[in-house]
Formats: C-alpha cells, structure tokens, sequence
C-alpha cells in the first residue's frame, strides 16, 4: 500500500474542514486584506505592539501558572516561595518572569501611546466612537491586571502597596460604596490570603478573558471601519 504524501493528506483535511466549516474562506479574510499605503506609517503600529504584548502576557502568565501557589497561609507564605523558586529554581524561570514583569510595564505605555495617537488623528470620531469606548475598556483592565499582578508575589513591597491601592479604592465616595469596594477586594478586616486570592482569580481568569473579547470585538470593528485616513 502506497503511503500517502503529507501535501495530499493536508489538502484532505483543509477539504474535510471546509465541508463542515468555511475554513479557508475565515482565514483568508483574516489574514489576507489590503492594507492602506498610508497605513505604513510607524505612529500606526503602535496597536500591533499592544497586540504582541499582549500575547507575551498570555504566554508567560500560563507559564508562570504552573509553579505558582496562590496560598499566603503559613510563615513563609507558599506563594511567596512559588515565585521564588520560579526565580531561582525553574529552568529560564528568571526570564520568563522578566519577560512578564518588563512586557506589563511596557503594555502600559504602548496602549496609552496607541490611544494618544488614535485621539490625535481624530481617529475616535464617528463612526469610530464605540471602537474608541472598547479601547478604554482595554486600558482599564490593562491597569487593572497591573494592580492585581503586584500582589502575586506576596513580598513586603507588595503587600504594603496593595494596602495602599485598597485604601484609595476604599475612599470612594459615597462611604458606603466605599466600603462595599474595599470589602469586595480585600475579602476581610485586612488584606490577607482571601484577598491573594481574590487577586489572583481576577488576575489568571476573569480579566484575561475580557481583555481577549475585548480584542476581538475591537479587531472587528476595525475590520468593518476600516484603518483611518491621516488627517
């Protein structure tokens, strides 16, 4: 019996997807669209940038997730020894913590880069104002996964700033929704192992998953608008 060659039994899966699916036909919208000539400007790649950090996250987050220990019970703490071991132990774990700690640094500024340049070419203008209103939701929750990621390491540093990011959040007024926010993040009379975990949950589940639909709505509408013009 004659083997089969791979291009053939690579041209007989892509056809067995593309009965059940138009797979061919979603990846070559996705990838395959003219891009403006205009659009080669570096101040338009800024968004790209944040796109790319952004997967960075993703990835050395997932990696970071399977040695550390969400637990600030016991004296040391599980999860203040997690991370340094991840540190110190873990094979390349020191770069891949590095690569997550300077590529959430660098996300910040890149969005906020990315968004300056989109408000000064008035790119936030009709029909492009919900596009502008998903990308402050990103913004929002980019912050948001830098403040919750602080605390991770459960280290002194983290621990007293966490107290303080809490306390501001607390301070809200009218002093009962203060206090409901501050109840609601730090779990307790004080900040300890239910607001690490808290932290964590909001950190590895929630605000991962909403910043990932968020991108896709946003791509979306960026497919439908298409790239604005240079004024």
């Amino acid at each position: 019996m004659a083997i089969p060659h791979p291009r053939d039994i690579q041209v007989a899966v892509v056809d067995w997807l593309d009965e059940r699916y138009p797979f061919t036909k979603a990846v070559d919208e996705a990838l395959y669209q003219r891009v403006p000539n205009f659009a080669n400007a570096f101040y338009y790649c800024f968004g790209g940038m944040v796109f790319i950090l952004i997967v960075f996250q993703l990835l050395t987050g997932i990696l970071l997730a399977l040695y550390y220990v969400p637990d600030a019970s016991g004296n040391p703490a599980p999860a203040y020894t997690s991370v340094q071991f991840i540190q110190n132990t873990v094979y390349l774990g020191w770069l891949i913590r590095g690569v997550h700690f300077w590529s959430a640094n660098i996300l910040i500024v890149m969005v906020l880069i990315h968004m300056a340049r989109v408000y000064w070419t008035g790119s936030y203008r009709a029909p492009r104002e919900l596009n502008w209103m998903v990308g402050v939701l990103m913004l929002l929750i980019v912050l948001t996964l830098s403040l919750t990621g602080y605390l991770l390491p459960w280290d002194t540093k983290a621990y007293f700033a966490t107290e303080v990011t809490i306390k501001i959040a607390g301070s809200a007024p009218p002093a009962q929704l203060g206090a409901f926010i501050k109840e609601i993040l730090q779990g307790g009379p004080v900040v300890g192992p239910p607001t690490l975990l808290r932290f964590f949950t909001l950190h590895v589940f929630v605000l991962p998953a909403l910043i990932v639909l968020l991108m896709y709505v946003h791509f979306r509408f960026i497919r439908a608008h298409g790239i604005s013009e240079p004024l």
